[in-house]
């Protein structure tokens, strides 16, 4: 039985490609995997969807040239000491994305922002494309990424800058207020956003 974990001492919704980890049976492991705060990698996007088992991380010498475990579109052969084993190509990273909201984004008065952030590295967060969101999450992409946590966010763009009382019971959210609130919630499951935003909170937007 897989030991609860707070969603905040977990980094979920992770892909692997098979050089990773193994199943307890030996079987080299692909596809979603989370990390608890104890550094223990477990099958499922996190704790609560899927089944979870533990996974074992693969030593080098466990990565030896085989279909199962390398796989020939992402995957090199290179000798070393007398052994041959598969090593990772080039590492290719996100490109990043700069939206641009349609004009039906601007009748409804909000659109998606995506992001990624690197767990392998500094944990920069880069914004990327709807379809790129999408193909990490799925494991679609045919390119080798390093591990990325990714994540979206409701972004209003419509409306007055600032909270308005319409009433004594009923208040317009304002695109700076709301956008600053959505942002630093969402910090609180992805670290870093607040940095990234820099405070820019009535970005893309059309104030009335």
């Amino acid at each position: 039985m897989v030991q609860y974990y707070p969603l905040s001492r977990i980094k979920q919704n992770l892909y692997t490609r098979g050089n990773q980890f193994s199943t307890p049976d030996g079987k080299p492991y692909s596809g979603k995997y989370y990390l608890t705060f104890e550094g223990e990698a477990y099958t499922g996007a996190n704790p609560y969807s899927g089944t979870n088992i533990l996974l074992k991380q693969l030593k080098k010498d466990d990565i030896l040239i085989n279909p199962t475990i390398a796989g020939t579109n992402n995957f090199i052969n290179q000798n070393v000491q007398g052994a041959t084993i598969a090593t990772p190509v080039e590492i290719q990273g996100l490109v990043p994305y700069y939206p641009s909201p349609l004009e039906s984004d601007y009748q409804r008065g909000y659109f998606t922002r995506y992001f990624a952030k690197y767990l392998t590295g500094p944990g920069y967060i880069v914004e990327i494309s709807q379809d790129t969101y999408a193909n990490i999450t799925n494991g679609l992409t045919e390119q080798v990424y390093l591990s990325y946590e990714v994540d979206k966010m409701f972004w209003q763009i419509s409306g007055p800058r600032n909270d308005t009382r319409i009433s004594q019971y009923q208040i317009k959210g304002g695109v700076f207020d709301t956008n600053k609130r959505v942002t630093e919630a969402k910090e609180l499951s992805f670290r870093g956003i607040i940095s990234y935003i820099g405070g820019d909170y009535t970005k893309f937007a059309r104030l009335t």
